[in-house]
């Protein structure tokens, strides 16, 4: 597997991958003919790519040349506060479990390092329980935050989650090896 830039030539097939993730993933809070409806035109994910700065990249995970997974990235505006945003990350299901989404998330986060972001955030569904041990993992924690929305025409109830992406210093005692 690899990874590089999306370009727009690749709406489709990414369309395609965020689909069938959908679809499989979503079982925990859309009943199947809610998840049957889901279907991004690829239009959606061509804007996106098309207007992905340096810093806010949609990375494609590509397998014998077939895209298997995606992560879509927003960088802070010039300014303003330094947290980025993993808009989304999608693993087609014939490629589930095999690191793809470990490594697009490694890569999203190493996006963010580089484009100046001290911390990131993203949204899921409370009840996303497969992508929330992977985010849980990477030692993103829910913040608080909620928000609450109608998608397919059902209600969700979306929880934000944070992570540091620079290293503070330790706080410690001032006898103590290593801290300041």
């Amino acid at each position: 597997m690899r990874l590089r830039r999306a370009t727009v030539a690749d709406a489709e097939s990414i369309a395609a991958v965020n689909v069938a993730a959908a679809r499989a993933g979503w079982t925990d809070f859309l009943a199947e003919e809610e998840r049957d409806r889901f279907d991004p035109p690829a239009s959606r994910w061509r804007t996106r790519i098309a207007e992905a700065g340096p810093g806010s990249p949609v990375l494609a995970a590509v397998e014998e040349g077939r895209i298997v997974g995606v992560a879509s990235l927003r960088a802070p505006v010039a300014g303003t506060v330094a947290v980025g945003e993993l808009v989304a990350l999608f693993v087609h299901p014939w490629a589930s479990g095999r690191g793809v989404g470990r490594t697009l998330m490694g890569a999203a986060l190493g996006a963010l390092r580089a484009a100046g972001c001290h911390e990131a955030v993203l949204w899921t569904e409370e009840r996303n329980r497969r992508p929330r041990r992977l985010y849980e993992r990477y030692g993103w924690r829910a913040d608080g935050a909620v928000r609450e929305r109608v998608f397919l025409g059902h209600p969700i109830r979306e929880i934000r989650f944070r992570l540091e992406l620079v290293d503070r210093p330790r706080q410690g005692r001032a006898d103590e090896p290593g801290t300041t």
